[in-house]
């Protein structure tokens, strides 16, 4: 006897140093700021912002390309000492005969040992076949895909976030449950402990209610082990870590969802597959690839039409130094380009282009599908995941009514020790199964709006 109550004393004491404990490291958090902080610290969503940055310069460099091309070209030549000789020989005999009309500052040499050549040059496309346009469609397409990709990302850090919070909320509640069954246990114990010292009641009776406080004890250390995780969990998700035990401060809010239905409001899955179809970052990633396919079909048939571009240059005289200075010209020219034969290499990279846009779109219609079995699959859990959750709170309902009803007859002796445990075992179970119901309810309500995009709650 004694050693059974220095056992219960153990666990009365664990007990409480590991509930004082939870309750002194507090930190709450809610729905709203686990979403802020995993949108702001999500290492997948920072790089897919970056993506974005890069995709609108990106955008500038293809429309740079339709402009003019300015450069500014300068280039020096060494020659040797007989071919400088020979080029200039009939400079020389000139002037050796005329030299007293002459400067020689005007009749400069045609070769020097090192000479000089600066000019600037202006091209302009004209047409290239379309490959300018072509690569500005491509631009925007890619920076297209990149929004809508960061789009996905940020409904699945939301969805992760909001799973990982309900998680908390769940094994939370959980402990809380489990954390007032186990003191209601040793109210019980203590109670008919009292009665046992007086004769009423047998000692068997006493020893189901410490078999009981040590079973519910179990069962709450396993509850701390859960929050615990949950805890460890959701630090993970956020990019956070806690040295002591977040709170979900807006539970009591989810936990009133209870009474109403989480399926509430949700259109049928035909209407949500319209809008699936009409906003989809998802569906629109897929779509924009058959885009991109058919802008490679253009470029590629950019090899079989002419190109045409105007060059202006501006020079100065090669001389035998780097200053602009001398005699100055200019040029302007108009380049026509007509490709007649290449091997069959253009024709063939048509082909595989040609090749490549049949393929997204056999991507797309099974990605469609897909999705739309998603769709289903997600609106199904959903509906069972709530109808679950209607017959866990009559159940819980009903296991507290009998609960009461079997005290009452315990009280008056109609029944045995051991049908109140089986009567609190249900009441527990059902409190937990309400709970697991409510999460899991509300969880599924997030898998579809992942899907759907948002609604109203």
């Amino acid at each position: 006897m004694k050693k059974r109550l220095l056992l219960i004393i153990c666990i009365i004491s664990q007990f409480a140093l590991s509930a004082t404990g939870l309750a002194d490291e507090k930190v709450p958090i809610s729905l709203e700021e686990v979403i802020a902080t995993a949108l702001k610290n999500n290492p997948s969503l920072r790089q897919a912002q970056l993506d974005k940055s890069a995709a609108g310069w990106g955008m500038l460099g293809a429309v740079s390309e339709a402009f003019p091309h300015v450069s500014f070209n300068s280039s020096v030549l060494r020659s040797d000492d007989e071919s400088v000789f020979r080029s200039n020989i009939m400079r020389d005999v000139i002037l050796q005969e005329y030299g007293q009309y002459i400067d020689p500052e005007d009749f400069p040499p045609f070769l020097y040992k090192d000479m000089y050549s600066s000019s600037i040059s202006v091209d302009q496309p004209i047409y290239n076949g379309g490959v300018e346009i072509t690569a500005l469609r491509i631009a925007g397409t890619r920076k297209k895909i990149i929004k809508l990709t960061l789009e996905t990302q940020q409904r699945e850090t939301i969805l992760q976030a909001t799973i990982a919070y309900y998680n908390l909320c769940r094994a939370y509640q959980a402990f809380l449950v489990q954390q007032n069954t186990l003191e209601v246990s040793n109210s019980y114990l203590n109670r008919f402990k009292r009665r046992q010292d007086l004769g009423l009641i047998s000692e068997v009776d006493v020893l189901r209610w410490e078999v009981q406080a040590a079973d519910e004890y179990a069962a709450f250390i396993e509850a701390e082990n859960n929050l615990k995780l949950a805890n460890l969990e959701l630090g993970r998700v956020i990019g956070l870590s806690s040295e002591g035990w977040y709170y979900p401060s807006d539970l009591a809010d989810f936990l009133g969802v209870s009474s109403g239905d989480p399926s509430a409001g949700i259109e049928s899955p035909e209407s949500l597959w319209e809008r699936i179809q009409e906003r989809s970052p998802d569906l629109e990633i897929a779509r924009s690839s058959i885009a991109l396919e058919k802008q490679n079909v253009w470029l590629a048939s950019s090899n079989f039409q002419p190109k045409f571009n105007f060059n202006y240059t501006y020079a100065w005289q090669s001389d035998g130094d780097l200053a602009l200075d001398g005699f100055e010209s200019w040029t302007a020219s108009i380049s026509l380009s007509m490709p007649i034969f290449a091997s069959f290499g253009n024709v063939a990279k048509i082909q595989e282009a040609r090749i490549g846009v049949k393929k997204a779109k056999e991507s797309v219609r099974d990605y469609e599908n897909s999705l739309h079995i998603q769709l289903i699959a997600a609106y199904s859990d959903l509906q069972s995941a709530a109808a679950r959750l209607n017959s866990a709170k009559r159940m819980s309902q009903q296991a507290e009514e009998v609960v009461a009803a079997q005290e009452n007859r315990h009280e008056l002796g109609m029944i045995t020790m051991l049908e109140l445990l089986d009567a609190k075992t249900t009441k527990l179970r059902a409190e937990l199964n309400q709970i697991n119901s409510l999460f899991d309810a509300l969880i599924a309500r997030e898998r579809l709006v992942r899907i759907v995009g948002p609604m109203d709650r």
